[in-house]
């Protein structure tokens, strides 16, 4: 609920503006069966709610865009991946070698530049989408 709550907290501010970007940092779960269940679910929720978003007339033509970002594997310092790479450096890159297409996770800065990119007024017609970041991972179109 925390991007319910916060996208409606914001969004009157950014209109009275004249300007504004939301964007929710979703997942490929998002997009495609996968994972936990609860996770997914959740993603694909924050998906659906700036897709609705992105359709509400008055918000968008005051210059406010919604859109997701769906990162599949990202190396964060402090998550699981990591723990992974430290523990079994062979077994990780046999499995970054068999499931990722570009045979290795993505670096936050890789989503950062995307994320920026939304942020500009560059992507002003960006407008509802929810941007795949991983590689190729994901199965869905």
């Amino acid at each position: 609920m925390a991007a319910v709550r916060f996208t409606k907290l914001i969004v009157p501010v950014m209109r009275r503006q004249h300007w504004g970007r939301v964007i929710t940092i979703s997942s490929k779960n998002g997009r495609e069966a996968g994972g936990r269940p609860w996770y997914t679910m959740t993603k694909t929720a924050e998906i659906s709610l700036m897709k609705t978003l992105s359709m509400d007339f008055p918000a968008v033509r005051d210059g406010v865009t919604f859109n997701s970002i769906a990162p599949g594997v990202i190396m964060t310092p402090e998550g699981g991946w990591a723990d992974f790479a430290k523990s079994d450096p062979s077994g990780f890159q046999r499995r970054m070698s068999e499931t990722l297409p570009l045979g290795r996770p993505g670096r936050p800065e890789e989503v950062a530049s995307i994320v920026t990119f939304l942020c500009s007024t560059e992507a002003s017609l960006v407008n509802g989408a929810c941007i795949p970041i991983d590689g190729g991972e994901s199965q869905a179109f």
